[in-house]
């Protein structure tokens, strides 16, 4: 299962069938193998899924799921990347920790996801986890110092020169400050390993946007702006 799961993630195919679902401590035993066989060398980093409380609701949880970020994801702005059916392009917030675990800096960022199960009985809590939370690429702009000043951030999405997507910062787990604390502890209990400079994309805020060919624009107010394309 692990290897026709890897084959699928790497070439952006939809999944194999899950036949039974993952408990969510197996998932997470199952997530750190697969991830191990696709990652490349490189600071390691951790995303937070599944932070709207409907879709909470729908799989049966009350929080929030964890995933690793792979260190060859990692985009510059103002990439171009190829055209991927089903990507979905979701805005975020960085946090980067120092070594205390605590947080000390801030960046906007984008989460390029894929994922696609076979049959839709398998979208369950544990299979997503196993899956790794579509995790594939993404793109974290220029970090300032920390601030809790950002926790109710708005930011805005335009395609094309057109406003797609308005949302705030307060939509992921109520904001970075929270969503920081709720991702280390999660993340400390779930095994994973958190050091120095490690990365959290703290989780989409609002609506997630399917990814056209064209060109994009995520402006964060004083955070700063991200620019990508798809072609």
């Amino acid at each position: 299962m692990k290897e026709q799961l890897r084959d699928a993630i790497l070439n952006h195919q939809p999944l194999p069938k899950f036949g039974t679902a993952f408990t969510l401590d197996a998932a997470y035993d199952f997530q750190r193998a697969l991830v191990s066989d696709i990652a490349q060398p490189g600071p390691s980093g951790i995303k937070a899924g599944v932070t709207n409380q409907s879709a909470q609701k729908f799989l049966g949880i009350e929080h929030a799921l964890l995933g690793r970020l792979y260190p060859q994801g990692r985009l510059a702005s103002n990439c171009c990347l190829p055209y991927l059916p089903g990507r979905i392009i979701e805005l975020e917030i960085a946090v980067c920790l120092d070594g205390d675990g605590k947080p000390n800096a801030i960046a906007p960022a984008i989460e390029f996801v894929h994922l696609k199960f076979s049959v839709d009985s398998d979208m369950t809590a544990g299979n997503l986890v196993a899956s790794n939370l579509g995790a594939d690429q993404y793109i974290v702009g220029t970090p300032i110092p920390f601030s809790n000043a950002f926790d109710a951030l708005p930011m805005t999405l335009s395609y094309n020169a057109q406003k797609v997507a308005a949302t705030n910062s307060a939509e992921a787990l109520g904001g970075p400050s929270n969503a920081a604390a709720w991702m280390t502890a999660e993340a400390l209990n779930r095994g994973f390993s958190i050091a120095e400079e490690t990365l959290f994309l703290t989780g989409a805020c609002g609506e997630v946007v399917r990814g056209e060919v064209g060109d994009y624009v995520a402006d964060f107010g004083q955070l700063g702006s991200i620019s990508f394309a798809i072609y």
